[in-house]
């Protein structure tokens, strides 16, 4: 991944934002579990909502081999990926200057599919990327799922992280106004693990029961 940016992903509004590092590209995927992956097929425009996973300089997608976004990408469609989160809600004094706080990253690139032999590692490793520990615990992939199931790899050569911070940028003009200015700050939090159908005399292990609360 080059600092220098190419056109596609070069920032011209608010370009203070933008940020062409390798480490807060890499940051704002890691966050991510969704993205969005847009292409084209057949002229027209489509978008899908799928998990997300960065391995070293690539990010990984994976779908059913059937899915027309899996063998678009195969056959050679350009993707664009984009992540966002948000961070907090910014209210202004005008309406104009109400904003978000966010951390974004967009990246393009061309799809590689997966060898064989590494898929199920990898499929495993999805796994841990939505909840840590739990590709340990459970069953190995048969080899029908792994045959219905397509791993794909995009490579971070293309790629830009926009992020804002901090309050409301008000009009000077504003400023004594008897309006209430901030942000209101937005998180994830995971809610208490609600067993499945059969599960209710079982023990919730650790790594679930510990979820989102670090070490």
């Amino acid at each position: 991944m080059s600092d220098v940016p190419g056109a596609r992903v070069h920032i011209r509004r608010a370009p203070d934002r933008a940020n062409y590092d390798r480490a807060t590209v890499h940051a704002v995927l890691d966050a991510a579990v969704v993205c969005q992956v847009a292409y084209v097929l057949d002229g027209e425009p489509r978008m899908v909502p799928t998990a997300i996973m960065r391995r070293g300089d690539h990010v990984y997608l994976h779908g059913n081999r059937q899915s027309a976004m899996i063998r678009a990408l195969q056959q050679g469609a350009l993707a664009a990926i984009c992540v966002t989160h948000v961070d907090g809600l910014v209210a202004a004094r005008s309406g104009f200057h109400c904003s978000m706080n966010y951390r974004s990253a967009v990246l393009y690139g061309h799809a590689e599919t997966v060898a064989e032999d590494d898929k199920e590692a990898l499929l495993g490793a999805f796994v841990d990327q939505l909840i840590p520990g739990h590709g340990a615990a459970v069953r190995r992939a048969t080899a029908q799922e792994l045959n219905a199931t397509t791993l794909l790899r995009i490579p971070i050569d293309e790629a830009v992280a926009k992020v804002r911070t901090g309050g409301p940028i008000d009009d000077p003009a504003d400023a004594d106004l008897d309006i209430w200015s901030g942000v209101i700050p937005l998180a994830v939090v995971p809610g208490a693990p609600i067993a499945g159908e059969g599960c209710t005399n079982l023990n919730v292990p650790d790594y679930i029961a510990g979820f989102g609360k670090g070490s």
